[in-house]
């Protein structure tokens, strides 16, 4: 009997369009060891496929009997085929990022297969400055951002000396501990009745919030250039940011590194749509996912998050202001979410994104007023140097996900000491998107000043 995809996990299925897969990715950067031979990159290659069988999840597909796909369960694919799901490609010379950007674009614009496991792996060479890069991408599914980056980047080593087999391997199933299954203690129908009436009440609450307060809901954004229908065509960016820089930055104004990193976005997309002529009197409204399991679940599979809507504070032209008008959002919605038990977050979190899976779903979203303008997603991740062989990953950087009505997506990882921006929209609705790299920047110089 295979494992019932949670009601969440499948509205993924039910939203994906050809415009609007529903998948998520990673680009991770390499440096080449100064020993490499002639054919390293091909023994990196056989070293990702040669492996003995396949673990959990990387080896699960997806089986429904009913359309639409509402009893979805996850089987084992008996007729797994590795050298589909793992790619060696080539950059075009030369090999700069530039052309790492453009391919990632185009492949991420893909849809993944829904006969086999919902993921895929390229191996990029060619890049620059003796480089290469692996590009990840599982569908939204399998597993939310959080937990597909901490369950690739556990797998991998922290020194060059280690041997860690590729994330897929059925090694895997011996080298980690095995989990005792959770006992999920039964809920009498009286406390079920109860987190029902106490999620949804904290979503009406919060509903009742005055559209002037900081603190923000959903249906309190104004429309903007991001929020119109979308075409299946990607544009990529991606940059790295020194964490020390951000930390400092912090401390000045005493707040938190996710503070400044939403100041940032505030600041970037206030200069954007100024340079578009379409800057709203209203402060554009960010959904900030949250992630609610630990690093250490990360091989559960599935989504573990709930989402909170932060205003951004575009319309105020002083970065301190608007960097307080941030922090007040954020620090209402969390405070919000701290007095919850975890059944009435789901609750609240079911409430909340009903809305932005119907639209999805009926093709209303884009045609009427947004939820909200974009997603903005920080996610923490590890502070040693890590390692796929003897090569040290240089950079990683976030890919994620762009709907109809929400054409632009802005995710973050912490890496050793940087913050990696990945930024993905539509290529058609959202012009020059890779000018918002330069306008984080002027962001950040702001907050130090």
């Amino acid at each position: 009997m295979g494992k019932k995809l949670s009601i969440f996990d499948a509205g993924f299925l039910l939203m994906e369009t050809r415009e609007t897969p529903m998948h998520i990715g990673m680009l991770q950067l390499y440096g080449l060891p100064e020993d490499a031979a002639d054919d390293y990159m091909e023994q990196i290659y056989r070293r990702m496929v040669e492996v003995e069988g396949i673990c959990r999840p990387f080896n699960q597909k997806l089986h429904s009997r009913v359309p639409g796909r509402l009893d979805a369960t996850w089987i084992t694919d008996d007729n797994f085929d590795i050298d589909y799901h793992v790619r060696h490609s080539a950059l075009p010379r030369p090999g700069r990022v530039r052309e790492l950007l453009a391919l990632v674009s185009r492949v991420h614009a893909q849809r993944l297969d829904p006969s086999r496991p919902l993921w895929e792996s390229y191996l990029i060479e060619g890049l620059e400055g003796n480089r290469f890069a692996v590009y990840n991408k599982m569908h939204h599914s399998m597993m939310d951002g959080a937990g597909g980056m901490n369950l690739l980047q556990s797998r991998m080593a922290t020194t060059p000396d280690e041997d860690f087999p590729p994330p897929w391997s059925s090694e895997w199933n011996t080298r980690l501990p095995q989990k005792r299954k959770k006992k999920v203690p039964a809920v009498g129908l009286v406390k079920s009745l109860r987190n029902m009436q106490r999620g949804t009440s904290q979503f009406v609450d919060l509903m009742r919030q005055p559209k002037e307060s900081n603190i923000k809901t959903i249906y309190q954004a104004p429309k903007t250039v991001f929020n119109h229908r979308v075409t299946g065509a990607r544009r990529f960016a991606a940059q790295s940011w020194s964490l020390d820089r951000i930390k400092a930055a912090a401390e000045k104004h005493q707040g938190t590194v996710n503070d400044i990193f939403l100041a940032m976005c505030g600041g970037a997309m206030r200069r954007y749509l100024l340079s578009l002529d379409k800057l709203p009197h209203d402060p554009l409204v960010a959904q900030v996912p949250v992630a609610l399991r630990s690093a250490a679940e990360a091989g559960d599979g599935g989504n573990a998050i709930t989402a909170v809507q932060v205003s951004l504070g575009t319309h105020l032209h002083d970065p301190l202001e608007r960097l307080e008008a941030i922090k007040d959002s954020m620090n209402g919605v969390k405070g919000r979410l701290r007095s919850m038990e975890k059944a009435e977050i789901d609750i609240f979190t079911m409430i909340s994104n009903l809305p932005l899976s119907v639209g999805q779903m009926t093709g209303i979203s884009g045609r009427i007023n947004p939820l909200f303008n974009l997603v903005i997603s920080n996610v923490p991740g590890p502070k040693q140097p890590l390692y796929m062989g003897d090569a040290k990953m240089l950079a990683s950087y976030p890919v994620s996900l762009v709907m109809h009505g929400y054409a632009l997506n802005i995710t973050v990882f912490s890496y050793c000491d940087s913050l990696e921006f990945g930024i993905i929209a539509c290529r058609e609705t959202l012009p020059r998107i890779q000018r918002m790299l330069d306008y984080l920047e002027e962001s950040l110089v702001e907050l130090e000043g």
